[in-house]
């Protein structure tokens, strides 16, 4: 089994005692996302699981090195974007950031860990030259510590619709300009560029939970399919999310995980 930590909540940066305390307990009571009263038990033990997907934007390397100690193996989907705190309220300074993902390359290598510059926001204040700066300041500070970087244009749910207030920039085609010159920056780089669940003709669909990542880890091959429960375009296989919404502490305005 494949356990998601969590697509919902960051984990490592702020449940981490919590998390370590329900590995321990060989089992984690999950609540329904669709019907708060109902909660299902999930097996943690590790006869049971193969792997853990993590997803932060800070997480705690001792953390992750408690939770190799105990036997799991496991890789993180590390969200470093350009924005400051007006947008990502409770996130450090990104120059740490980019130290700490290093960090974490250099101690569990860099086949654990996926850079992800999620999402991109393009209006005015946050323009195409702007991305262009910023991520490939990023990409270049992480040459040689990634091998793939995913990204996605944000995505208005009802939720967040009140926070931009300013119009954002759906125009397929600076979408997909703006694509190629960051598809360039990370090739440079030596880093991979693919799009999370979005339809675009000139960039490659990624598999968050990566089913050949996951093998290559493992050493092993493992049976699950594609993950009927995520979007039509999500190549994502399928595993067992156990975070809970509306608890994330990151403050990002453009959250779909709180209300």
């Amino acid at each position: 089994m494949i356990i998601s930590a969590s697509r919902r909540t960051d984990i490592p940066s702020t449940h981490c005692e919590w998390f370590l305390e329900k590995l321990k307990d060989k089992y984690v009571l999950v609540q329904n996302p669709f019907n708060k009263n109902k909660f299902y038990k999930v097996d943690l033990s590790k006869e049971n699981v193969d792997i853990i997907v993590f997803w932060s934007k800070n997480p705690n390397i001792d953390f992750l090195e408690e939770v190799r100690n105990m036997g799991y193996k496991f890789y993180i989907h590390f969200t470093i974007t350009a924005y400051d705190k007006n947008i990502e309220k409770n996130i450090p300074n990104k120059e740490l950031l980019i130290k700490k993902f290093i960090n974490i390359s250099d101690r569990f290598k860099k086949d654990k860990i996926v850079w992800r510059y999620d999402p991109i926001i393009l209006n005015k204040e946050f323009n195409s030259n702007y991305h262009i700066k910023n991520f490939s300041y990023i990409s270049s500070a992480l040459k040689n510590y990634t091998d793939e970087c995913i990204f996605s244009f944000v995505q208005i749910y009802s939720k967040i619709k009140n926070v931009f207030k300013k119009d954002v920039n759906n125009d397929i085609e600076e979408h997909k300009n703006l694509i190629n010159d960051l598809k360039e920056i990370a090739s440079k780089n030596n880093i991979i560029l693919k799009n999370c669940s979005q339809s675009f003709d000139n960039i490659e669909n990624s598999s968050c939970i990566d089913k050949n990542r996951i093998e290559n880890i493992l050493g092993y091959k493992i049976k699950e399919n594609k993950d009927k429960g995520q979007r039509k375009l999500c190549n994502c296989i399928k595993s067992v999310d156990i975070g809970t919404y509306n608890t994330c502490q990151n403050g990002c305005i453009y959250c779909y995980a709180n209300k």
